[in-house]
C-alpha cells in the first residue's frame, strides 16, 4: 500500500518522496566488499517545452504517461524510475556495472526514440530523450552522484540531444 502510494499521479511512476529511501539502501548495499554499486540515470524528454506549446499540456500529458511507460517496461523489475521533475526522470539501477548502465540508457534511449506516440485527432509524434548517467560505487553521498548525472545530462543536451551521455567520475 505505502509503496502504491509513492506513485506519481500522471505517470504512475515512483514520485521524489520515496526516492530517500532507496537511494539510503542502495548506497548502504553497496558498502559490502562485493558490491557492483548502482547506477543512476537522469533524463528528460527532448524540446518537451514545445510540445506543450505547440499541442498544449493535455497533449504533453500524453506524451509523459507514454514516455513513463517505455521506461518502466526498458528497465529491470529490481531498478526503479522515479518522476523527477515535470519531465525529468530519475532511474535507480541496482547491483549494476558502469557498462551495464549506459547499456540500459541506451536501450531507454532507443526505446523512446524509435517509438511514434499516437496523440489525440490523429496526431503523432516522435519525442525524443537525452540521458546523464553515473556510477556509484565507493560513493557514500547520493547527491553527489545525482549532481554528477545531471552534468552528464547537460553534455548529452550540449552535444546535440537524443543521446548518451556517462559521467567519467
Amino acid at each position: 500500500m505505502e509503496f502504491e502510494n509513492a506513485r506519481d499521479v500522471l505517470t504512475q511512476l515512483l514520485n521524489r518522496r520515496f526516492m530517500h529511501t532507496v537511494l539510503s539502501r542502495e548506497i548502504n548495499l553497496q558498502r559490502r566488499p562485493d558490491a557492483l554499486g548502482f547506477g543512476l540515470l537522469l533524463l528528460d524528454l527532448d524540446h518537451f517545452k514545445q510540445i506543450n506549446d505547440h499541442h498544449g499540456h493535455a497533449v504533453g500529458d500524453v506524451v509523459l504517461k507514454k514516455a513513463a511507460n517505455l521506461i518502466s517496461n526498458a528497465i529491470r523489475p529490481s531498478d526503479f524510475a522515479f518522476r523527477y521533475g515535470g519531465e525529468e526522470v530519475l532511474i535507480v539501477l541496482v547491483e549494476v556495472e558502469p557498462s551495464m548502465t549506459k547499456e540500459i540508457a541506451e536501450k531507454i534511449r532507443k526505446h523512446i526514440a524509435q517509438h511514434q506516440f499516437s496523440l489525440p485527432e490523429d496526431k503523432r509524434l516522435r519525442p525524443t530523450t537525452s540521458i546523464g548517467c553515473a556510477h556509484a560505487k565507493g560513493k557514500y553521498d547520493y547527491q553527489m552522484v545525482i549532481n554528477e548525472a545531471d552534468k552528464a545530462l547537460y553534455q548529452a543536451k550540449h552535444l546535440g540531444r537524443n543521446r548518451v551521455f556517462m559521467s567519467a567520475t
